[in-house]
């Protein structure tokens, strides 16, 4: 499957993105993953969407750069006052791009997190919903996100307004 294959394709159950290249060894301690989420977060946006040859790169410079105020990471996508919903989307694709393809090197585990963060950011801030995940498999991908210990406050805070989005009666899948 190519990129656009990947970014065009229907949702994927977050029980087969947790599983891709699963193995019974723990690869990362869950001090290394809270740096290197860290990491992800500060890093540019926009650089890890080009290492992938992102199929709308200039859309994505265009809503960073007209974002008020501009967003340059991960980090201030997710924690923006109104982040672009587009954006959230891309980001979302994004980490489904990254953990199918080896030339991405994030561990799977930061992939999956940016993937259910995108998700709960765009359930709290822009009251929309970009996955077909139903409220079970929402429940459980957030419940997992919840479990890992390396996750900062912040984050965290994220995730848990995310779960509580989903307990109330929320928006209609946008999807």
């Amino acid at each position: 499957m190519n990129d656009r294959e990947i970014f065009d394709s229907q949702a994927i159950s977050l029980a087969q993105i947790m599983t891709w290249g699963e193995s019974n060894e723990e690869v990362w301690k869950p001090d290394e993953l809270g740096a290197i989420f860290k990491h992800q977060l500060s890093a540019p946006l926009q650089v890890d969407f080009s290492n992938l040859s992102h199929p709308h790169m200039r859309r994505i410079q265009s809503l960073c750069l007209t974002a008020s105020p501009p967003i340059e990471s991960f980090a201030d996508l997710l924690h923006h006052p109104r982040p672009p919903v587009e954006l959230l989307e891309m980001t979302k694709e994004f980490a489904k791009i990254c953990r199918s393809h080896a030339e991405c090197r994030l561990p799977d585990e930061i992939a999956t997190m940016l993937y259910t963060l995108s998700i709960a950011v765009a359930l709290t801030k822009c009251n929309r919903r970009i996955t077909k995940l139903d409220r079970q498999g929402l429940g459980y991908t957030f419940g997992w996100a919840l479990s890992q210990s390396w996750l900062d406050p912040s984050t965290r805070e994220l995730l848990e307004h995310g779960s509580q989005a989903i307990d109330r009666e929320g928006p209609a899948a946008d999807v």
